[in-house]
Parts: structure tokens; C-alpha cells; sequence
């Protein structure tokens, strides 16, 4: 089957969504099990930047490919704010819930660049904990989590 790169990303896009994949060959090779022939690891990689995808740890700890229904990819140039749905604090600790796939990334986002009110994160596949320098200021350490990604 012969096919344009627009047909290989819609078709790679809604097998991510039916299942997960340890590695780049299991996916080329199912896509060659679908009829699209020739493709090479180097163009699995080029679909997986396009779309966004990100590797993440499953319920049985193994690190796996994958794209959920329920977000749009997450891209450099999108907001990563779309990728949010709330931040919140508990007195201790800051919480900020992403869709599925997404919080490592915004705890390597909050981490990227070190600030005074931040001790450290710890993200997950939908939900990512920052631990505030100091408990008595965590409203000024939620507002910081809310300023560097982009959520008013």
C-alpha cells in the first residue's frame, strides 16, 4: 500500500490510541501487519515527534509509547497550558493534574529553570507534586507553578 505522510500519521496515530508499544519496531512493524509498506525506524521517529507522542510507565511499570484519546498532541509551539486542567495546594504540597501523558513534562518544565520557591517536583502520568521550599509560603510558590506554565 502506498501511502502519503499524511494517510502513515493518521493511521499511526489511531493505533497509538487503540495500544501501547515497548519500542519504535513493535509500531513499524504493525503498521507493516496494516499494509504500509516500507516503513523504516527513522520514519517511526519522525512520526512520533509529529504527533506528539511521549513515553510513559504503564500500570505494570514498563515504559511504553503511547497517545491517549483524550489530549491533542503536546507540542513546542501549543501552550502547555492546554495540556493543564487544574493547579492546586493542599498547605503542603502543590498538585497541578494534567491529561493523561503529560505531567512528566510539565515537571521537566517547572524544573527547567530553579527558583527560590521551589524545592522540587515529582510527575507522574497525570499528576505532578511540587514540593515548596517553605509550607508557610506556598500560596507564592502555587503562583510561580501558575506563572511558568502559562495558567492566569
Amino acid at each position: 500500500m502506498q501511502t502519503d505522510d499524511k494517510t502513515l500519521a493518521s493511521a499511526c496515530k489511531k493505533i497509538l490510541q487503540q495500544q501501547s508499544f515497548a519500542n519504535q519496531n513493535e509500531l513499524r512493524l504493525r503498521l507493516i501487519e496494516l499494509g504500509y509498506e516500507g516503513i523504516s525506524q527513522s520514519t517511526v521517529s519522525r512520526l512520533l515527534s509529529q504527533l506528539g507522542v511521549v513515553k510513559v510507565q504503564n500500570a505494570c511499570g514498563k515504559k511504553v509509547y503511547c497517545i491517549t484519546v483524550e489530549t491533542a498532541p503536546v507540542r513546542v509551539e501549543s501552550s502547555i497550558a492546554s495540556q493543564i486542567e487544574f493547579i492546586t495546594h493542599n498547605q503542603a504540597t502543590v498538585v497541578v493534574k494534567t491529561h493523561p501523558g503529560s505531567a512528566q513534562l510539565v515537571a521537566r518544565l517547572v524544573d527547567i529553570d530553579p527558583h527560590t520557591e521551589i524545592l522540587g517536583t515529582v510527575g507522574g502520568n497525570d499528576t505532578v507534586l511540587i514540593i515548596p521550599k517553605d509550607i508557610n509560603n506556598i500560596e507564592a510558590c502555587e503562583a510561580v507553578v501558575k506563572t511558568r506554565l502559562g495558567v492566569a
